[in-house]
């Protein structure tokens, strides 16, 4: 695909999102900020807009070196048309509805979340090399006994999954009888192949390729969501591909570091916890019928009911964006 249209796709993709964020930063005029100083860039009614500014939305994003001006001139119009709706909505006095000043002030205590869990976590020192060398002895299935997988595969929605079609799969011989049955009743499907190592294939699938020989196949779902699809694959061949501790020492470092960040993270919070005074003011059987009563936006899905407690608190955005810098 042309680089040049990637680009221009990324920074369409930028201008879409600061419009998007549009809604949660206008309103946050109770408190005047002081711009940081910098040469005007251009006036919208009155407001300046400053390179320090944009300098500021260009360090958010990553753009290729011989695509900066252009970016800064795209990134230049969105924040005026941004200001421009801004100005339009508070005119509008959209800034002072309720459900406005509860997205602002919640986006505020992310924002100071996310910068404590970042000051905290940069404080955790990088991966000795005993670490590194440990983990890659510990781990010969990922490394020196690595795998290749010649894979080939159909990608279907589950819910066609039934028990003609679960007979068909445990009779084929081949993707294509799958795929004729597919065909006869006009069912959507992908067919493609990809040769990968182990280390670079989705948990689930590596997980069945551990009991599968070369020309056996296996069916996989791919998640659990309303457009959960599921995956018939063949296995084409096996090859030996084993990774040298040189070779993956990057990569080894970067997952220990990751590991090592958000157990400081679980350390934090837990420490907080325990000097904190929590009540809980309704109990569980009054959460509940209050819940039926307005139930929560964002429900937990199947995958975290499943999760220890402490691996859903590790979902916390917070911790996240703090392990992955602040933005």
């Amino acid at each position: 695909m042309n680089k040049k249209f990637l680009s221009a796709c990324r920074i369409l993709a930028l201008r879409t999102s600061i419009f998007g964020l549009t809604l949660i930063l206008f309103a946050c005029d109770s408190e005047p900020i002081n711009k940081a100083p910098g040469q005007a860039l251009a006036s919208v009614d009155g407001e300046e807009i400053t390179v320090s500014q944009l300098n500021d939305e260009l360090n958010r994003v990553k753009i290729q070196a011989d695509q900066i001006d252009q970016a800064k001139k795209q990134l230049l119009e969105s924040m005026i048309d941004r200001q421009l709706m801004v100005a339009e909505a508070k005119h509008k006095k959209l800034d002072r509805a309720p459900n406005v000043m509860q997205a602002i002030e919640r986006a505020k205590m992310q924002i100071i979340a996310q910068s404590y869990m970042q000051t905290t976590l940069s404080q955790v020192d990088d991966p000795t090399e005993t670490e590194i060398s440990q983990f890659y002895q510990e781990h010969p299935e990922l490394f020196a006994q690595r795998k290749q997988y010649n894979l080939a595969f159909l990608r279907f929605p589950s819910q066609i999954l039934n028990d003609e079609f679960n007979s068909v799969i445990d009779s084929a011989k081949s993707l294509s009888d799958a795929a004729n049955w597919l065909d006869k009743h006009e069912i959507s499907y992908v067919r493609d192949k990809i040769i990968r190592a182990a280390t670079d294939i989705p948990p689930q699938v590596a997980a069945k390729l551990q009991n599968t020989k070369t020309g056996e196949m296996f069916l996989v779902h791919e998640n659990d969501n309303a457009n959960a699809t599921s995956m018939l694959v063949f296995v084409k061949s096996i090859e030996k591909n084993p990774a040298t501790i040189e070779a993956v020492k990057q990569q080894i470092a970067m997952h220990l570091l990751n590991n090592k960040r958000r157990e400081t993270a679980q350390a934090a919070i837990s420490h907080l916890r325990s000097n904190a005074n929590i009540e809980y003011l309704h109990d569980w059987a009054e959460t509940t019928a209050m819940e039926a009563i307005q139930p929560s936006t964002k429900p937990l899905d199947t995958k975290e009911a499943e999760m220890p407690l402490d691996d859903i608190l590790l979902q916390d955005e917070s911790i996240e964006r703090g392990i992955g810098g602040l933005k």
